[in-house]
């Protein structure tokens, strides 16, 4: 009997530890599953590399974009408008978000006679309202030139004053709308209304800010940079035989750089008479005629008489 109690008690404990073993078996089959399916699971879920779909933003210089639009503003008073367009993309390119680049490429535009890109420049140039109120004036602009190729100014004329009274309600003190109406009325064959917005014109002319000086010291700036030893006379553009201001202050710089001071003392005479002396004092200030004139030649009886 006690034989036999014995074999059964041994019979269970084998039982207990074949149990024991079979159920550490089955725990770490499941442990295995448990972590290939945790895996698994983490690789579904872990996110893919996302997709480059746009391309990396090229880093903004606005250093060299204003650099750009000098040398564009040089060139465009060289006559080299092609160049000056190139040189306003370099510019976009530099610094896309440049503000006033819309007006200057509606400027060179202009130069290229390519009065729709001119038109649609300038007038998004007025929508992100930038250099607003020449902006619109320029609008006018492109209509006048326009119509003068097409010899129809008369025709155009309210159109034409209508963009400039845009230009005067945006900054009544703004020179170059004024200067416009002149252009438009003479161009129109009435003279005689042009006397007056002409008149108004030069006596808005300030300092710092107009259409007319900025205008002067950009064309200095393009023949102090493009002047060549042996370069011919620079060609000043006329208005029915008379030049305009701007023109004869080109034309006494073009006389200084070619050392004719008799005739760039003329031209200044002239300029002299038909100016503000505030303003053609202040174009004086110019770092071209600083460097190049010499002042005495402007009180010298025999040559700062008006050029013949």
């Amino acid at each position: 009997m006690t034989a036999a109690r014995d074999a059964g008690c041994m019979d269970g404990m084998w039982l207990e530890v074949l149990r024991a073993v079979l159920y550490g078996m089955v725990v770490l089959t499941l442990a295995g599953m448990a972590f290939v399916a945790g895996v698994f699971t983490a690789r579904k879920l872990e996110k893919p590399p996302l997709v480059k779909i746009v391309e990396e933003v090229p880093a903004i210089d606005r250093e060299a974009a204003r650099e750009a639009v000098e040398a564009a503003l040089a060139a465009r008073f060289a006559g080299n408008h092609r160049e000056a367009l190139g040189l306003l993309e370099d510019a976009r390119r530099l610094d896309p978000g440049m503000r006033g680049l819309s007006y200057q490429f509606a400027l060179t535009y202009l130069d290229l006679d390519d009065y729709e890109q001119a038109e649609a420049s300038a007038r998004r140039s007025v929508e992100r309202d930038e250099e607003t109120s020449n902006a619109q004036a320029l609008r006018g602009w492109i209509i006048l030139e326009k119509a003068r190729a097409e010899g129809n100014v008369a025709a155009k004329g309210a159109e034409i004053l209508a963009r400039l009274r845009e230009s005067r309600e945006t900054d009544p003190l703004n020179p170059m709308p004024l200067y416009l109406m002149g252009e438009a009325y003479r161009s129109a064959g009435r003279p005689e209304l042009a006397v007056d917005p002409y008149r108004r014109a030069l006596e808005r002319v300030s300092k710092t800010d107009s259409y007319l000086v900025t205008t002067v010291k950009a064309g200095l700036a393009g023949l102090r940079l493009n002047y060549k030893d042996g370069d011919p006379p620079l060609k000043l553009q006329e208005i029915n035989g008379v030049l305009p201001p701007e023109q004869l202050f080109f034309g006494a710089a073009d006389a200084l750089l070619r050392g004719d001071k008799a005739a760039a003392a003329g031209y200044l005479a002239e300029a002299r008479t038909r100016l503000p002396e505030k303003t053609f004092q202040a174009l004086l200030q110019d770092s071209f005629f600083q460097d190049y004139l010499d002042p005495s030649i402007l009180n010298d009886p025999q040559t700062s008489s008006p050029r013949p």
